[in-house]
């Protein structure tokens, strides 16, 4: 075929043209394509097809087989194949500005299980509206070659298998292929194996209700703050007083532009006459509002203070990583069992009321599609 032909040409050329890459994000495996913020405010994705590119046509979207693909700092990393072993595990980079991709991916179930593909293709070979009032030609055609939809390269296709890291710079996902896909369904329900797919603290699932744990890299928010986080914020030795939460997460208050403080036997919330801050070890929640009748969307996210300060608005626990630490589940039995089982007696205060037996895990864990090895 011809646009096979021109594109090989390309590829054994001494002097081949620039390969663009680009990224559709498919988020229709979602309950829903935006998320709320407030009653006011939306973030939406555009449909049910995110579509972006780390390369530059000016201020103007890169044009592909009629689809537009906004620019955004993204990058894949660990493609290549190999002859021998395990099925590449790549990871997609995507920027983070200001943390404002945190909100998306958190409201969006961690875009669990949304398709990724990679689209390539020589930029001579790009539609020809992307050279159209760019001052190169007068007659707005493609001044590098022939424009062909069908000239690029096979795509890359993979699927959203967990969130690795995540920080105001930057979220990783470690993306799988269709082959690893496990596909087997509880009913409504997809199963993969060895990760608990429920939406973390949610009613409906997972069910944990107590107080921080730990983050994503696993690092402890039950003891000595300092030891765990060392030199990445300016800690001072502080850790979460249960006492100051006796019904979980019931106890723990919003977070609140003017901080809050601890009375002694409740918290004071502050104000524009009183402003209070943050104290190490201190504990805040932030709930989505303007959601209702969708406990997967309303259920909250819970923080935890690194280091004092008193001007709260400087440091949002979503954009205020030096200050903040977000509680949340790797996913696997080893954090399930943290928050379920009396295995830590270290954690006796933060998952129960004094007196209340431990419950089990619930499920006996999670749901999996391979026997676990409890050895």
């Amino acid at each position: 075929m011809k646009s096979s032909a021109d594109r090989n040409k390309q590829i054994i050329s001494l002097s081949p043209d620039v390969i663009v890459s680009l990224f559709e994000l498919d988020l229709s495996p979602l309950s829903d394509n935006f998320i709320n913020l407030s009653e006011t405010e939306k973030i939406n994705l555009g449909g049910t097809i995110y579509r972006f590119t780390s390369s530059e046509n000016g201020t103007n979207p890169i044009i592909w087989q009629g689809n537009s693909y906004q620019p955004l700092p993204v990058k894949i990393e660990d493609v290549e194949q190999k002859s021998q072993g395990s099925l590449p595990r790549p990871k997609l980079v995507l920027a983070n500005p200001e943390g404002i991709f945190s909100k998306i991916v958190y409201y969006n179930e961690d875009f669990l299980n949304c398709r990724v593909t990679r689209k390539r293709v020589f930029a001579r070979f790009l539609d020809k509206e992307n050279f159209q009032n760019r001052n190169l030609n007068e007659n707005g055609q493609n001044p590098f070659g022939s424009s062909d939809s069908d000239a690029g390269f096979p795509d890359d296709v993979f699927y959203i298998n967990k969130k690795l890291t995540e920080d105001r710079d930057q979220v990783v996902f470690e993306l799988a292929s269709a082959l690893e896909l496990e596909n087997a369904m509880v009913p409504a329900r997809k199963m993969m194996a060895n990760y608990c797919n429920w939406t973390y603290r949610c009613e409906i699932g997972c069910g944990y209700r107590g107080l921080a744990i730990e983050n994503l890299s696993g690092k402890d928010l039950t003891k000595d703050l300092k030891s765990n986080f060392g030199e990445e914020a300016n800690i001072k030795f502080a850790k979460v007083d249960p006492e100051k939460y006796p019904k979980m997460i019931d106890s723990i208050p919003a977070w609140n532009k003017y901080g809050q403080k601890w009375a002694g036997d409740k918290w004071l919330i502050g104000s524009s006459i009183s402003v209070y801050g943050y104290k190490a070890g201190d504990l805040v929640k932030i709930s989505p509002v303007g959601v209702k009748n969708n406990p997967y969307l309303t259920t909250p996210q819970v923080f935890v203070c690194l280091t004092d300060h008193t001007n709260a608005l400087d440091y949002h626990p979503f954009f205020g990583r030096s200050h903040w630490a977000k509680d949340e589940c790797q996913k696997n039995f080893k954090s399930c069992k943290k928050r379920f089982t009396a295995e830590e007696l270290r954690l006796e205060s933060f998952n129960k009321s004094p007196g209340t037996p431990y419950k089990p895990l619930p499920f006996g864990g999670f749901p999996g599609v391979v026997r676990y090895d409890q050895s």
